[in-house]
């Protein structure tokens, strides 16, 4: 892989890989191969929620590097897409990994024949001796828990669902085993994205009217055998291979305690109120 490749973000300061490793609960080898990176998008996926509350209470989305650890690692929040996967490509390459950044379209719970949508979506190529692997830890709805080989046609067994990779034209589209069916979940290329593919997406998804991030509250964290998922008033709690368990939540003040009990994010009292927009949303969709 060349330097210019590699360099798909900018290096502005280092990460401090030990309170990151502490913010996931991480204490596994740091050497740069697949047991290392395994561990890391595992631990990473179970321990930092994927929301949007910074969207919704008007504090924006930065995606340098300090303003990724102030809010991941020491006030130990979540994050969509370009902040997760920002963030662990980051520590990737401090630790010695050839990795670079790439750039999707989300095809997830889209109608069929739906338009495509935009380059809003940041995923992880990671080279290893054994061949690339696709690393996303920042996928809210369905998140991959384990690093994936890019092959396609390989059916991939994980301890959640089982992934694919289909060829589509020049992307690749990837997609979930949901027992009756594949359900696609992004299709992207092979091209490292730039920094500034990143900020133009972050900036799109995170302030424009339509975007969905804007306009619904969105929670969700895998845990070993267990998704859950909060949608608006919706608490989500799904074991592998068995139906989902749904609870609809009747006041802001539930979905305050849902985000603190099921995701780790507690709720300032003055932002409460905005949540109450929320409630009853689900069932009028």
């Amino acid at each position: 892989m060349s330097a210019q490749a590699q360099a798909a973000l900018p290096e502005e300061s280092p990460v401090d890989l030990d309170a990151y490793f502490v913010r996931i609960g991480y204490q596994g080898p740091r050497q740069p191969d697949f047991e290392t990176l395994s561990g890391l998008q595992f631990a990473q996926a179970t321990s930092v929620p994927f929301e949007n509350l910074n969207i919704l209470f008007g504090r924006g989305i930065a995606l340098d590097p300090e303003s990724l650890q102030r809010k991941i690692v020491r006030e130990r929040r979540g994050g969509y897409c370009f902040e997760q996967n920002g963030l662990l490509l980051r520590v990737l390459r401090q630790l010695g990994f050839k990795a670079d950044g790439l750039i999707g379209r989300v095809r997830w719970m889209m109608p069929e024949g739906a338009p495509p949508t935009g380059l809003t979506h940041m995923l992880i190529r990671v080279h290893l001796p054994e061949g690339p692997y696709l690393v996303d830890a920042g996928f809210g709805g369905i998140r991959q828990t384990v690093p994936l080989k890019l092959v396609p046609g390989l059916v991939q067994k994980t301890s959640h669902e089982d992934f694919r990779l289909v060829e589509e034209g020049s992307s690749l589209l990837l997609q979930a085993d949901l027992g009756n069916r594949w359900g696609d979940i992004c299709a992207f290329g092979l091209e490292t994205a730039a920094a500034a593919d990143y900020e133009l997406g972050n900036w799109f998804t995170s302030t424009h009217p339509s975007s969905l991030f804007v306009n619904y509250l969105i929670a969700e964290r895998p845990a070993p055998g267990l998704r859950k998922m909060l949608f608006n008033d919706m608490l989500t709690v799904r074991a592998v291979g068995e139906e989902p368990e749904t609870h609809l939540l009747s006041s802001a003040e539930e979905i305050a305690a849902a985000l603190d009990e099921h995701f780790d994010l507690p709720v300032a009292q003055d932002k409460v109120p905005v949540l109450e927009k929320f409630v009853g949303l689900t069932a009028s969709l």
